[in-house]
């Protein structure tokens, strides 16, 4: 029965998750539909018309004026097709993320990036469908990379950090390594942070390693099947 409270507590967490990002990202549209409005109608009113004027000035026949001007005609024809390509992909419904968990991720590694000294980078698999993943197996993969975050920021004194998400086969590869000073992962006692990862990663049926040495840095890595949602009859 605890179990399947928690469960039903992950699942309630990640809905709302999923409908702040929604917010944020109907926010987005707004803002760039403004920008691409703005770009179409504004700047490429007003280039059009300094091409136009640069253009009624070519009748002046010196050599380096008929230059200059058509090096000038060719920029501003660039600069509108760029401005123009630009007010495209705004509008475009690609923009929009592929996937929520995808931008709660995205928005978690960059709150990392933005607060704290350590260079990150990040590689998440665009092959991995993760509509076809349960939304048990979402949070408790987003749960253990903010705890591995948290344990690097206050324990590693790392450098530099690298998450990457991994489909292999029907699993999913999740792997956090730094390079901060380490510890024995024979001799330390496990803090309660390392067993609700352990715990999350055996509520998704994974497997879960830890790899540290003192002064070599520690790498974390996860192992979850790929759960397809049922469909409904």
């Amino acid at each position: 029965m605890l179990k399947q409270q928690q469960q039903k507590v992950n699942e309630e967490i990640y809905n709302l998750m999923i409908t702040q990002q929604a917010t944020i990202e109907e926010n987005r549209v707004k803002e760039k539909k403004r920008i691409a409005q703005e770009l179409h109608d504004g700047v490429l009113g007003r280039l059009f018309g300094a091409r136009l004027n640069l253009d009624s000035l070519n009748r002046f026949s010196d050599d380096e004026s008929v230059t200059s001007r058509f090096n000038y005609l060719a920029e501003l024809k660039n600069i509108e097709q760029d401005i123009r390509e630009i007010s495209h992909d705004l509008n475009r419904e690609k923009y929009v993320l592929i996937n929520n968990f995808v931008a709660i991720v995205s928005n978690l590694l960059e709150e990392q990036a933005n607060s704290f000294e350590a260079d990150l980078t990040s590689s998440l698999d665009e092959s991995i469908q993760w509509d076809k993943v349960s939304n048990a197996v979402k949070i408790n993969l987003y749960r253990i990379l903010q705890e591995s975050l948290q344990n690097i920021n206050k324990y590693a004194n790392a450098q530099h950090i690298a998450v990457e998400f991994k489909k292999e086969n029907d699993q999913i590869m999740f792997k956090i390594t730094d390079d901060g000073i380490g510890f024995d992962v024979n001799t330390k006692k496990k803090g309660i942070g390392l067993q609700n990862m352990q715990s999350r990663v055996q509520e998704c049926d994974g497997t879960f390693e830890i790899k540290s040495k003192k002064g070599k840095g520690t790498t974390t890595v996860v192992f979850v099947p790929i759960e397809k949602k049922l469909e409904e009859v």
